[in-house]
């Protein structure tokens, strides 16, 4: 029994210390309400004037009474029933229609004063017309007054606390909204804003003042441009023109709703939009505003869609999102519920503000609970018909700062967020949405009761990938050779300076061998040591000052420079050295068989090599080579909206104009030289000089190389890493196949007669280039003889054609006068018969051209044209033959005749012994019959006869002064014709042989000439010979008696 006793003793001492326990958290958490007397049933009513309106206004849309009374039952049934507040109290409203008017609004604040049942506190209204009015009355009526959607930043300014004093707002006022922007700014970095703001509503104009004001005094955000407009004018379009002109990016905005499409409609035809710029406007709490109809703009949908897409809107936050539980013990998820549950369509339409009007009547429940629970402690009870009475006016104002004190010193989990005042406002949530995919996402929030701003940022989701920056920034960038482009240059380089060793220890060790020994190994040797220079000055290329400081970097300016002359003027110096050798040895021009030893190689080498260092030298001393940084072309980056300006470092001196030009123009004929060499000496194939023709291509190589590579370190210098790539490859290339050129032969010649260095090359071989020599030589002037002997000859085309005619017409002339001229030879004494024409009763006539004493025997046709075929083919019109042979043409055409001296009739006798009579009918040979005299006829058709037709001609003078001076010009004409003849004749069969039978054919002028001076005559020229005949031609047809005698005038 004792044990029993003990054990109920226990668990009754244990129940006691739960039940103190729990009471003890009772009391903290309810004020002590277990010390206030209290009678179920007999509550004492505490009366609140609430002020709603049943008219809308546009700023506050969805704050009448119809859509907040739900949220107002649920609150005061929660208030009511709560075992911890106001317990024996009642909470009641007693609501005034506004109308958003001002005078309703002073009217039923006065009614309420009136009114018996006194009032702790208004609660209310919505319409800023209506609130400024009571919020100054209130404050002589000693009244709080909490607003539920009252927003207006001049409830927030510096005259506020004298004017509206005991005026409160639950919902987020203007110092939310101006931190959560401020904050928003700051998390980008956008430090330079434009603002365009609605100037004939102070709810806007006066924010955007605070927020402008604040951003550049305290947190030094830079304003670009502000411009307003207003809702009148809609200078909409010439504010946007400021803010573009003005390059802002991100565009802050104040305006009304009716407003925005018209902002943004405007802003979509400038092409302030996209992802280089970020719009900033109030938040509306109607999430498809922009598909309201509006006639007064001119954009569609699409259209400003496309503008609004990326904006961000500020707006407080209508019911908290997380799973906080508030006073009634519940969440706001399950408030909201609960109110949407009993605010159905079409009564009752889903407002933003409910949960600000369940908050609001929280805070003024919570505010009168500490008031009672205060006054209780210091032994009082409330009486609100009696304490509440306004005939003390000192009482009423100790009530009216006691409620006040409350209410700054609440703090609690509402359904909005934690409720808490900072001079008379609400440190309520911003939310942060962003229109995108044509809807609004919540992409961050801003707690000013926890001053906590908190962005989630993968909901974003940039048009580029990342924010915008604020302004075109510029970003100095240096740029350098990329170490992976500088190591394998390095590598490359590497190799093949291991390369050229490799070469240089076998021309060293096969230097007596006799095909290394004929290629000048020493000579090879400087080749090969100026292409390991040149490798090295692709090291030196790709040096910065990322590896180096800047003034080793200086002195690599010089020593690149310095490495790269010397370098080129070995290698090239020697190849040059070594073709001006072959050239020297194949153009001797006398022939001489001449050796030019190493020696003169190396001083050509060592002259060239003498001028780079004076160049060098001259500039080192003068215009020393320092480090400087170039400004590069500015380049914008698209996605990023940053202005890059690159920068490269490069060598600089104040004269490298004058110093380059010396380099590049010594070097340029340098290497014109070498390609002239090389090409002069393109057909050599010694073995003596067994690697002059790959030499040669190797000038070709290094020219071209040279060529190419200096043009493109010209136009890529800007591009540094491109640049250092093609330049470095141009001179591993170029020194790379000239030592492949020079040297695989070697090898490839050594690989083969390893065994036998001595191998012996002849030496007679050289003879070869002496013979070579000589056929070039010979050859080349006999095509010079060639070409000039084809110029005279067509020069004596065109005269001989010009004499025919004037032979054609003398002849014509001289053959109507009928005129035998004839001359003797001063120098043979032989009497020349040169023309004789006759004219008789028949329309026929006849000319005879030739020496007398050259009187071939021709007794036929065959032998008559046998012979002409003897004669040199160069008379077209003139047939030479003696002076006993005649020719009859037929009758239809006229003929020649020749005739005799003696003027004897000529004919000649027939194959069958029959004479040919002159006179014949039919004026042709009438020998044989038919058939003979058609072969006859045939023969004679062959002859080229000189057609004379009959022109009755009227001397000027004397008929036998006339035929004198015609006969003269016969001569002379039928003399140049004959000497021309003769002349092509020779050119004909090969020129002139040596002989001196042509002294015949010469006029008499030409052959005393020849007989004076045979030195003179052998050098006297074919075409002063020409100029003397026709000269003489030109003299003779001026007085034809100088030279002429005529005889026997008819």
């Amino acid at each position: 029994m004792a044990c029993e006793r003990h054990v109920c003793k226990g668990v009754l001492f244990v129940f006691a210390i739960v039940i103190v326990t729990t009471l003890d958290v009772l009391c903290q958490k309810c004020n002590h309400w277990h010390r206030r007397p209290f009678t179920p049933g007999k509550e004492i009513p505490l009366y609140i004037g609430a002020m709603f309106s049943s008219v809308e206004e546009s700023t506050h849309i969805g704050a009448v009474e119809s859509n907040l009374r739900p949220a107002i039952d649920i609150a005061l049934a929660d208030i009511n029933n709560h075992p911890c507040v106001l317990r024996g109290y009642n909470l009641t409203l007693i609501n005034k229609d506004t109308q958003c008017k001002p005078s309703m609004g002073m009217k039923s604040f006065f009614d309420m004063m009136n009114e018996e049942r006194k009032k702790l506190a208004i609660f209310g209204g919505a319409c800023t017309r209506t609130n400024e009015l009571v919020a100054m009355a209130a404050n002589f009526w000693h009244k709080v007054q909490l607003s539920y959607a009252e927003n207006h930043p001049m409830f927030s300014s510096r005259d506020s606390k004298d004017m509206y004093q005991t005026f409160y707002r639950i919902v987020p006022g203007h110092r939310d909204q101006l931190q959560a922007r401020i904050r928003f700014l700051h998390h980008f970095n956008w430090t330079k804003v434009g603002a365009i703001v609605q100037n004939d509503d102070s709810r806007h104009s006066l924010h955007m003042e605070a927020f402008t004001t604040a951003i550049e005094r305290k947190h030094g955000v830079a304003i670009l441009a502000t411009h307003g407009f207003s809702s009148t004018k809609m200078n909409i379009k010439e504010g946007l023109k400021h803010l573009k002109a003005k390059d802002a990016r991100i565009i802050i905005g104040e305006f009304n709703v009716s407003l925005a499409a018209a902002v943004f409609c405007e802003a979509y035809s400038q092409k302030l939009y996209g992802p280089e710029y970020v719009w900033i406007i109030p938040g509306y709490h109607q999430d498809y505003w922009w598909l309201s109809k509006n006639d007064q703009i001119p954009c569609s949908r699409f259209q400003l869609r496309k503008a609004l897409e990326g904006h961000f809107a500020l707006r407080f936050t209508v019911i908290r999102s997380d799973t906080t539980k508030i006073w009634s013990d519940k969440t706001a998820t399950e408030y909201d519920a609960e109110y949407r549950a009993k605010c159905k369509p079409p009564h009752c339409q889903y407002s933003k503000y409910h949960g600000y009007v369940y908050d609001g009547l929280w805070t003024i429940a919570q505010a009168a609970e500490n008031l009672i629970t205060t006054m209780m402690m210091r032994g009082k009870h409330f009486n609100p018909e009696q304490d509440l009475l306004d005939s003390d006016r000192n009482v009423m104002g100790a009530w009216k700062l006691a409620l006040m004190e409350a209410i700054d010193s609440l703090e609690f989990e509402g359904v909005t967020g934690k409720v808490r005042f900072y001079q008379n406002e609400r440190l309520g949530r911003i939310r942060i949405v962003r229109f995108q995919n044509q809807s609004y996402t919540a992409v961050g929030e801003y707690d000013g009761a926890e001053d906590r701003f908190t962005l989630f940022g993968q909901r974003i989701i940039w048009q580029n990938g990342s924010p915008p920056a604020d302004a075109i920034q510029e970003v100095i960038i240096r740029r350098y050779v990329d170490y992976s482009v500088f190591y394998i240059m390095c590598s490359l380089v590497a190799i093949c300076i291991m390369l050229a060793i490799a070469l240089l220890t076998v021309n060293i060790y096969f230097r007596n061998h006799k095909f290394i020994k004929m290629s000048s190994p020493n000579v090879n040797n400087l080749i090969i040591l100026g292409s390991i220079m040149t490798y090295c000055s692709v090291i030196l290329l790709g040096i910065d000052t990322n590896m180096v400081s800047e003034l080793d970097y200086s002195r690599m300016c010089t020593a690149k420079v310095w490495i790269l002359c010397f370098g080129f003027t070995l290698a090239f110096g020697s190849m040059f050295a070594k073709t001006w050798r072959v050239h020297s040895i194949f153009n001797d021009i006398h022939l001489h068989k001449k050796a030019i030893k190493d020696y003169k190689l190396f001083l050509i080498v060592g002259v060239l090599l003498l001028i780079d260092v004076l160049i060098l030298s001259t500039w080192l001393i003068i215009d020393p080579m320092q480090m400087a940084v170039k400004q590069l072309p500015t380049e914008k980056d698209e996605r990023s909206n940053l202005l890059i300006k690159p920068t490269i470092e490069y060598c600089k001196t104040d004269y490298t104009v004058v110093f380059q030009a010396l380099l590049y123009g010594y070097k340029g004929i340098f290497l014109v030289l070498g390609c002239f060499l090389a090409w002069e000496t393109r057909n050599v194939n010694v073995p003596a000089l067994n690697d002059s023709k790959y030499i040669g291509m190797s000038v070709y190589n290094v020219v071209l190389v040279c060529g190419v590579g200096v043009a493109i370190s010209f136009i890529l210098q800007d591009q540094i890493n491109e640049c250092y790539i093609i330049i470095s490859m141009f001179i591993i290339f170029c020194t790379t196949i000239t030592l492949a050129l020079v040297f695989v032969p070697k090898i490839v010649e050594l690989m083969q007669n390893h065994r036998d260095p001595t191998i012996h090359y002849p030496r007679a071989m050289m003879r070869s280039l002496y013979v070579i020599n000589k056929n070039r030589m010979l050859n080349k002037d006999i095509r010079e003889q060639i070409l000039r002997q084809e110029k005279e000859k067509r020069i004596l085309k065109r005269r001989l054609s010009a004499v025919r005619r004037e032979t054609l017409a003398v002849l014509k002339y001289s053959a109507k006068l009928g005129t035998r001229v004839q001359q003797v030879d001063d120098n043979s004494k032989r009497e020349t018969v040169m023309m004789h024409a006759s004219q008789d009763d028949r329309p026929y006539g006849g000319v005879y051209v030739g020496p007398t004493d050259e009187k071939p025997q021709i007794s036929s046709c065959e032998e008559l044209f046998s012979h002409r075929e003897s004669q040199s083919p160069g008379h077209l019109f003139i047939t030479k033959l003696p002076p006993t042979v005649a020719v009859v043409d037929q009758p239809e055409s006229p003929s020649l005749s020749i005739k005799s001296k003696q003027d004897e009739p000529a004919s000649f006798a027939c194959p069958s012994g029959e004479n040919c009579d002159k006179e014949s009918k039919t004026g042709r040979c009438c020998c044989g019959g038919e058939e003979q005299e058609q072969e006859h006829q045939q023969q004679q058709q062959q002859c080229q006869m000189v057609k004379l037709p009959r022109r009755s001609v009227t001397p000027s003078m004397s008929e036998p002064d006339h035929r004198r001076s015609m006969s003269s010009i016969a001569y002379s004409s039928f003399h140049s014709l004959m000497f021309l003849s003769e002349q092509m004749n020779r050119r004909k069969r090969g020129g002139n042989d040596g002989n001196n039978d042509d002294g015949e054919n010469l006029i008499p002028a030409d052959r005393q000439r020849k007989s004076q001076s045979p030195q003179a005559s052998s050098s006297y020229s074919f075409e002063n010979q020409i100029a003397t005949v026709l000269k003489r031609n030109n003299d003779n047809s001026k007085n034809p008696l100088t030279s002429f005698r005529s005889a026997n005038v008819r």
